[in-house]
Order: C-alpha cells, then sequence, then structure tokens
C-alpha cells in the first residue's frame, strides 16, 4: 500500500519501437504514395490510349483510279488521283509518291473500274496481248480522229484513202462503190485505244501519235493504210455499266 503523501508511480512509458505507436503512423505514410502511384498509372494509360488512337487515325497518300483501265492499258496520269488511306492497312496500295514508275513502266492486270484503290496484285510490268490481238502505233493529224482520245476507249478504224472506190485495202470490210467513197472502208470494227502519247488533243493543230489493239489478222491492212497516212478513228459508244 502507498504511503500517504509518497509520489504517485506512473507506469513505464512504451517503447518508441512499440506496434502501437507505429502502425498509425505508417498507414499515414503509405496512403500519399499510393495515392500518387494510381495517378501515375491513370496518366500511362490515358497516354497510351492517345498513343493509340492517334496510330490507328495515322494516314498516308495512296492512288486512286478516276477512270476505267483497261486490261493491258498503260496507267495514265490523267486517271488517277490521290486520297488518304490508314498506314497500319493490310491493303498492299500504291503510294502516291511511286506514281511516277507507276505511269511509265506498269499496265493494267486486269479491268480496273473507277473508284478503285490502286494495288500491287492489280498491275504488270508485261504488255499483255493475247495470240489473236496485235498493237498498232499510228501517227494521226488533226481530222483524223476525234478529240479527246483516251485510253480503253472503243474505235472503229477507217481507211480514207484517195483511192478508196477503186482500190480497197485487203481485209477491209465494206460493199459497194458508192459506200466506199462516201464513209470510208472499215479496217477494224472493234478496236482499242491501248495508249496515247499526246494527250493534249483538243488543241487545234495537235496531231496524235497512239497505239491501238486489234485482231491480229487486220493489224497489216491498218499499218499499211497508216503508214500512207490514210486512216481515220471513229469513236463508239462505251459499253452500259
Amino acid at each position: 500500500m502507498q504511503n500517504p503523501g509518497a509520489p504517485a508511480q506512473r507506469s513505464a512509458p512504451s517503447q518508441p519501437g512499440g506496434a502501437g505507436d507505429r502502425l498509425p503512423a505508417t498507414v499515414r505514410e503509405r496512403r500519399p504514395a499510393m495515392a500518387v502511384l494510381a495517378a501515375l498509372l491513370i496518366l500511362a494509360g490515358g497516354l497510351g490510349g492517345t498513343a493509340l488512337v492517334q496510330q490507328a487515325a495515322e494516314k498516308v497518300d495512296a492512288v486512286k483510279v478516276t477512270q476505267r483501265i483497261a486490261p493491258g492499258q498503260a496507267i495514265p496520269a490523267s486517271a488517277i488521283q490521290q486520297v488518304q488511306v490508314a498506314k497500319d492497312t493490310d491493303v498492299p496500295f500504291v503510294r502516291w509518291d511511286q506514281r511516277g514508275a507507276l505511269t511509265s513502266k506498269y499496265f493494267a492486270a486486269s479491268e480496273i473500274p473507277v473508284g478503285t484503290l490502286l494495288t500491287g496484285p492489280m498491275l504488270t510490268t508485261k504488255v499483255s496481248v493475247s495470240s489473236d490481238q496485235a498493237v498498232v502505233g499510228l501517227s494521226l493529224k488533226q481530222g483524223q480522229f476525234p478529240p479527246g482520245l483516251r485510253e480503253g476507249d472503243k474505235i472503229r478504224v477507217l481507211w480514207v484513202g484517195k483511192d478508196l472506190a477503186k482500190a480497197p485495202v485487203p481485209g477491209a470490210t465494206g460493199t459497194g462503190q458508192g459506200a466506199a467513197s462516201a464513209n470510208g472502208l472499215s479496217l477494224s470494227e472493234a478496236a482499242v485505244v491501248r495508249q496515247v502519247f499526246k494527250a493534249d488533243t483538243a488543241a487545234p493543230s495537235a496531231n496524235l501519235s497512239l497505239s491501238i489493239t486489234v485482231a491480229a489478222d487486220k493489224s497489216g491492212p491498218i499499218a499499211q493504210a497508216a503508214s500512207a497516212g490514210e486512216v481515220a478513228l471513229v469513236l463508239l459508244p462505251a459499253d452500259p455499266k
């Protein structure tokens, strides 16, 4: 029993390292760190999502066809335009910066419709002509062709020589001296303009150099008449789509 007046005994203070003192302090220290970590994770996620969106939206310039290109036809500069496509697409598109080689070295491997995004498999470096066809080069003066001829146009080839009524070209079709002298003899009813080497055919004084695809048995008479300057071309209606 404690003596009256004696100083009251005090319980010993807890040790500084006791669990009762440190646990709350530890919780208070970790909460700001966890908040910072969470903020960093949210920021990183946001930046990653933004990068993915930007990558998906990244565009590159490609080539689009603006007019029909016939099989075996060279790719004219007037028949293409620049469009943008997604960079990460799996489509093997032709880049716009490749258009120089495109129009000078390549031909249509098959018919290419209007509005098509041009791809590698649509092109070939070989001039494809079947065994029953031939390619004939022509150099025509104003009046021997309709202005505005383009690759792929269907044409009729006529012989319009001075001695037309007297000596029809071998292989030409047409009957009657009067019909021959008035309208010319048809050398080919189903020729196709293959390539136009001078595109400014609308100028009043322009001549025209071009190549045409014809049936093989018509190529000789056409070349003979063309060398004499006695060929005229007639533009035929396009096939209905």
